[in-house]
């Protein structure tokens, strides 16, 4: 059977299907509930309104944090600079370098470096090398051994001007005949040297 035209559920005729029309105009007009979808453009509106431009109000954080640790950092810098680089050695480290220095004195052989690493006591022995002595020997030794070479200097133990420590040592050309040397060292005019007592 054939509809009329304009009747039928789908197509509303007459007076009623114009309230319905309306009706459902009006329907359409409305925002969606929660959970549904509304179009493209209310998304984007919504999205514009709850994302405002960020304020510096909001940034004063970072600002406050990122201040602080220039701070720091200039004041690391500072320090650095300006004290000497002794003063920024410990102890130990700069017993350390008096036991190395007195060894390469020997290895030079080097008369004025090794009497600069050795303490007044030993200087004011009669005993002590003179300079050709001196030369003489460690020349001889480095000669026929090789230059003497520290692996590690173990034991370490400062306590106020005087240190003590354990001396590894060997010839280049005798590794295998390591030796182990108790060593004192102590603070002369605010520098470390090494002492036979």
């Amino acid at each position: 059977m054939a509809k009329a035209a304009g009747g039928g559920p789908d197509k509303p005729s007459g007076k009623g299907a114009a309230s319905r029309n309306t009706s459902r105009g009006a329907a359409s007009s409305k925002k969606p509930a929660s959970g549904e979808a509304g179009s493209p453009n209310e998304d984007v509106d919504a999205a514009l309104v709850e994302e405002a431009p960020p304020s510096w109000k909001n940034a004063w954080p970072f600002f406050a944090a990122a201040g602080f640790v220039g701070l720091v950092v200039l004041a690391t810098v500072l320090s650095s600079i300006s004290r000497p680089a002794e003063e920024r050695v410990s102890d130990d480290a700069l017993v350390q370098y008096a036991i190395n220095d007195l060894y390469t004195a020997k290895n030079g052989p080097d008369y004025a470096e090794y009497r600069a690493n050795t303490c007044d006591a030993d200087l004011d022995k009669p005993g002590f090398p003179s300079e050709a002595q001196f030369v003489a020997e460690n020349q001889a030794s480095l000669d026929q051994n090789g230059h003497i070479e520290i692996p590690e200097i173990t034991d370490l133990v400062v306590d106020g001007d005087r240190a003590t420590a354990k001396v590894h040592w060997h010839y280049k050309n005798k590794s295998e005949d390591k030796q182990v040397v108790e060593t004192t060292v102590v603070r002369e005019n605010g520098e470390w040297k090494v002492c036979s007592s």
